[in-house]
């Protein structure tokens, strides 16, 4: 981008990546590199020994070189996801271009270091009828951020930016919060052999959640589209819906549901998003 088509520029704020995070990330974060280190050691030990190891050691230890296979995979995904969408750019959807560069900038993206030095690549591709987005690594140092095009239908079909802004803010938060980083990979194998990484992964969309609620908090209830749909977001009575949530049995299937899930069941989700307006963005939705 050249300084003439640069929007004018927008100053960083907000709370501080430890103050974003959601309160169970950090003890599922340490949970899984403890677990895995003294796994990983104690297999290393039995091999070193002579002693078989149980294959499920194995995979934890196996594991420890998952960010190195990851480096390789995620230059593969990102050529084979963008070269078949369109970049945002100033001259492709400027609207949205603008509404996701001043995001970034607010976010401190362009002005840090490392994932925060440059404001990350947006592509838009073709979702087929999926209502989806997600923000991975191109790069070591380097984000990028994808939102699928029936998302993309709400701001220029429908004529509103405010879901989209709010999904974008949830991407990019993933990014500011180091969730796309490589190590992080190095402790999904036991996590996923104690049932854990859904946990974790629940735990980081929450957080993402809430930078989202802190930078585009008269957005958060827009998110109903993504459990109404692109064509009825608009029609979806908000207060309503809270109602009917809160009628409905908070009893043991809704809670193995969203314990099963990696990002929060739409009641859970949507009922911390409408706390936003009246508590303010440092809402802890439910894990269980």
């Amino acid at each position: 981008m050249t300084a003439s088509q640069s929007p004018a520029p927008v100053r960083p704020y907000g709370p501080t990546v430890s103050q974003l995070r959601h309160r169970a990330e950090m003890p599922m974060l340490v949970l899984g590199i403890v677990l895995t280190g003294i796994i990983a050691l104690a297999a290393l030990a039995l091999l070193l020994s002579g002693i078989p190891v149980d294959s499920w050691a194995t995979a934890v230890l196996v594991g420890l070189f998952l960010p190195v296979i990851s480096f390789v995979y995620i230059r593969y995904l990102f050529w084979s996801k963008i070269s078949n969408g369109v970049e945002i750019t100033p001259e492709q959807f400027p609207e949205l271009h603008r509404v996701y560069y001043d995001l970034a900038v607010q976010m401190g993206f362009g002005s840090g270091t490392g994932p925060m030095s440059e404001i990350p690549q947006i592509y838009v591709i073709n979702g087929n009828g999926m209502m989806n987005a997600y923000a991975s690594k191109c790069q070591l140092q380097r984000g990028y951020v994808v939102v699928y095009s029936d998302i993309v239908d709400l701001a220029y079909v429908y004529g509103d930016f405010g879901a989209l802004r709010f999904i974008m803010a949830h991407e990019l938060g993933h990014i500011k919060c180091g969730h796309v980083n490589l190590w992080r990979n190095g402790i999904q194998p036991i996590l996923t052999l104690l049932r854990l990484s859904p946990t974790l992964s629940r735990a980081q969309e929450y957080t993402a959640d809430r930078t989202a609620s802190f930078y585009a908090p008269q957005d958060a209830m827009k998110l109903i589209a993504l459990f109404a749909g692109k064509n009825l977001a608009g029609k979806v009575d908000t207060e309503a819906y809270i109602r009917s949530v809160d009628r409905h049995k908070n009893g043991f299937w809704l809670r193995l549901s969203n314990f099963l899930s990696g990002h929060a069941v739409g009641f859970r989700r949507m009922k911390a998003l409408s706390l936003v307006r009246t508590q303010g963005w440092n809402v802890q939705g439910k894990m269980l």
